[in-house]
């Protein structure tokens, strides 16, 4: 048996002992000679393969072409920071010099991130009013989306640099010099970039640091601290971020620029957290006084300034989100020594919170001494311990034994209410003592309908701004009144009353309205 094989050889088959298995079959491979020469494994396989492909009609199929790799966000994303930055600092390649800089490039940069206002800020510029600068968080939502994208293009650069300084050839040796260069502006560029951004810090700081006041209207400093808690964490988070090649020679120019903008971040970074703990100090001294002042002598005023007190703590404090930006920094100032309450083994935002609230209780109960009718006490108390109440209740950071020792109180307040308000009334029906006192012309009946007009008259416009309460107080008072004065009418067979039970259930159903 003769094939022709590669190159016209005639290859013969001689004595087969072993063989090779293909898809086609097996095939007997021991030993063979081609015009006296020995051929290898390697061709009798590539041999035998062809000729099956033959035997198949299979075609060849030719490799696809490979198309060029479209540029990521990321890479697109430096190749625009490594244009401004070169068209920044000029030309030669190698200048990095901020003197002679075009600035109109670097506020092209801001102005695409939306935080364009920063350079009126950082030129020394008066600082725009509130409400322009953004009295709501947009102001610091924009400040920190640009913080996060311009960090985000100097990781990505830290990222790209080799491990080392050390290079095997002249030639990585001129390649590495050229892209140190470019690395040196474009560190640079984001450099100038986050020393325009930290103006904004500087004017939040002072801003933050007004009075507090809860008199007549929520707690003013709330928004600018909200804006101070952001920024810090924005600021946190970026320290974080920021890699140091510890591996790359320390008077390399880049890592210098680098370690100088961390070193400005982290001082600017201590600096909100200082506004933030002092603002946190003010206002738990504030309410130690808030109560007692001239503005806060009518209920409703202080009504008013519980309310907002409460929002500051529950909202500023203890909400979800806000919690852990405070806590490490409250812990860091009982660390350094600041005074803080501590309860029990509760962590420090949360006594501090607890101490707030209880100095509220106290000072509240304070000032209900101040009015002479026993009445209006346990109202006054009853509106302010019940929205407390309400506010620990859907607040999941006070224990639980809290919360119900101020339920309790709301519980006890209401009922000394019910039960001063109905005693007196009450007292015209059933005391036989009256009756003697009076003679014996005297009516019960008489007596009640005239104590209880009295009652309701002065006590009808009370207001209990909680409709949820006001429905409860009106039902308490309802269900101690009506049974009872109609149980006195059957009993006594009274034909006339001025009031029937109907017509008292209706007129304490008006009550509390304000």
């Amino acid at each position: 048996m003769e094939a022709t094989g590669w190159y016209g050889e005639v290859w013969s088959y001689r004595e087969l002992s072993g063989s090779i298995s293909t898809p086609s079959g097996t095939v007997s491979t021991t030993a063979y000679t081609s015009s006296g020469s020995h051929l290898s494994w390697i061709s009798m396989e590539a041999t035998l393969h062809l000729e099956e492909m033959e035997g198949n009609d299979a075609d060849f199929v030719q490799p696809a072409v490979k198309k060029p790799r479209k540029e990521t966000e990321s890479e697109e994303k430096m190749k625009h920071i490594k244009s401004l930055a070169r068209e920044f600092f000029g030309e030669p390649s190698a200048n990095c010099s901020i003197e002679g800089a075009d600035m109109s490039v670097l506020e092209r940069w801001l102005k695409e991130m939306g935080v364009g206002w920063v350079l009126r800020l950082a030129d020394g510029a008066r600082v725009p009013r509130p409400a322009r600068l953004g009295h709501t968080l947009d102001a610091a939502s924009n400040w920190i989306w640009a913080l996060h994208e311009i960090v985000g293009t100097l990781c990505l650069m830290r990222s790209s640099l080799p491990l080392g300084r050390r290079y095997r050839s002249m030639l990585e040796k001129e390649e590495a010099a050229t892209g140190s260069e470019e690395q040196v502006q474009f560190a640079s560029f984001t450099q100038q970039a986050i020393l325009k951004l930290l103006a904004f810090v500087d004017v939040l700081v002072p801003d933050a640091s007004s009075n507090v006041t809860f008199i007549n209207q929520g707690p003013v400093p709330y928004q600018k601290l909200q804006r101070l808690l952001y920024v810090r964490e924005a600021l946190s988070k970026t320290l974080c971020k920021i890699p140091l090649s510890f591996d790359s020679s320390p008077s390399s120019e880049d890592e210098r620029i680098v370690r100088e903008i961390v070193t400005v971040l982290s001082a600017k970074d201590g600096t909100v957290v200082e506004a933030i703990w002092t603002q946190l100090d003010k206002t738990r001294n504030r309410i130690l006084v808030s109560f007692t002042e001239d503005g806060n002598k009518d209920s409703s005023a202080t009504h008013k300034a519980t309310r907002s007190f409460m929002k500051y703590v529950t909202l500023f404090l203890l909400a979800n989100n806000n919690y852990w930006l405070v806590a490490p920094i409250v812990s860091e100032a009982a660390s350094l020594g600041k005074y803080l309450p501590r309860i029990g083994d509760i962590p420090p935002v949360k006594s501090l919170a607890l101490e707030m609230v209880s100095c509220l209780q106290e000072k509240l109960t304070n000032k209900s001494e101040q009015f002479p009718d026993q009445s209006l006490r346990f109202l006054f108390l009853l509106n302010n311990s019940s929205f407390i109440k309400d506010e620990l209740v859907s607040c999941c950071y006070f224990p639980q034994s809290y919360k119900a020792a101020v339920t309790r109180k709301v519980e006890g307040y209401l009922e000394n209410y019910v039960q001063v308000f109905c005693a007196p009334v009450l007292s015209c029906l059933f005391n036989p003592t009256t009756s003697l006192c009076f003679g014996k012309n005297y009516s019960p009946l008489d007596k009640f309908e005239s104590e209880f007009q009295k009652t309701y008259t002065t006590q009808k416009l009370w207001q209990v701004p909680d409709p949820k309460l006001r429905r409860r107080l009106r039902e308490a008072i309802i269900k101690e009144i009506v049974p009872a004065y109609t149980n006195y009418i059957e009993d006594n067979k009274a034909s006339s009353p001025k009031f029937t039970p109907q017509d008292l259930e209706e007129m304490m159903q008006e009550m509390f309205e304000g």
